[in-house]
Formats: C-alpha cells, sequence, structure tokens
C-alpha cells in the first residue's frame, strides 16, 4: 500500500508529463478550431449575408476575418509556431462570439466559445511547451527567454 501511494504521488506531482500534455492540448484544440474555419470556407457563399455582423462591420468581411484567424491562428497554434501571438485573435473572437454576436446572452450560446477562450487563455499562460516549433527555433538559434533572462537577475 505505500509503494501505491508513493507512485500515485508522484505521478500527481510529476512535471515530465507537461509538456506532452501542451502538445496534445495545442494540437487538439488547434485542429478542433481548424474544422470551424474550413467548414466556414466550404460554406462561405451561403454564409456571407447569413454570418452575424460584428463591431460595425459587414457579414462578409466578419465571416472573412473570423476564417482568417480560425485557419490562420489554429494552424499556428498547432504547429507551436508564435503560439502566444496567435492565441490572442482566438480568444479575441471567442469573447465577440460569446458575448457580442448572439442576445440575449444564454448559456446555450456561450457555452463553447467559453470552452475555448479558456482552452486558449490556459495556452497563453503555460505557453506551447518543449515540443513546439517555438521551442525549436529558441533552441537552434540559442535566443533567450524570459525565464533565463530572469535568472540572471
Amino acid at each position: 500500500m505505500k509503494n501505491f501511494a508513493k507512485t500515485v504521488s508522484r505521478f500527481l506531482l510529476c512535471e515530465r508529463l507537461s509538456d506532452w500534455v501542451k502538445l496534445g492540448l495545442r494540437v487538439f484544440i488547434g485542429f478542433m478550431m481548424l474544422t470551424h474555419g474550413i467548414a466556414k470556407i466550404e460554406q462561405f457563399d451561403t454564409l456571407k449575408s447569413t454570418f452575424p455582423a460584428t463591431m460595425g462591420m459587414s457579414s462578409e468581411l466578419s465571416l472573412i476575418l473570423i476564417i482568417l484567424v480560425e485557419v490562420g491562428c489554429s494552424s499556428l497554434v498547432l504547429l507551436g509556431f508564435m503560439t502566444r501571438l496567435a492565441v490572442l485573435p482566438l480568444m479575441f473572437s471567442m469573447i465577440i462570439a460569446a458575448f457580442f454576436t448572439f442576445s440575449p446572452i444564454s448559456l446555450s450560446t456561450a457555452e463553447l466559445p467559453m470552452l475555448y477562450l479558456g482552452i486558449y487563455t490556459f495556452i497563453l499562460l503555460a505557453g506551447p511547451g518543449r515540443y513546439s516549433a517555438d521551442a525549436f527555433f529558441v533552441k537552434t538559434f540559442h535566443l533567450e527567454t524570459s525565464s533565463e533572462s530572469m535568472e540572471e537577475v
């Protein structure tokens, strides 16, 4: 029983899996949002007149911008390239979708955008992890990260 408790506590406190979890989360959420963007591209002719016009933009311009965000930024998140920068437009689009697209605001209309927003917030705060294009470029070009510069202070 003592070995079991030791194994469980070691597993729960292990940091080694966090980079794999970040990779899995990035790939999962990037792929999921990418499918939303691709579906909008396939149905562009139908959606351009019915897509919700937000922030004073036309329906067609709103649709084009959301396609660029959902396809472009999701691809960057999927690869782990400029990850923290790429999640910012995705977070903004989820805030717009949750709170400004449908009225009245209800849990049924805001739930999915809020879930995406929560995951993007985690990625923004936690970073892309070791298994990402960002980490590859830092390692390859010997770039200084903020944690390394803070250790010198």
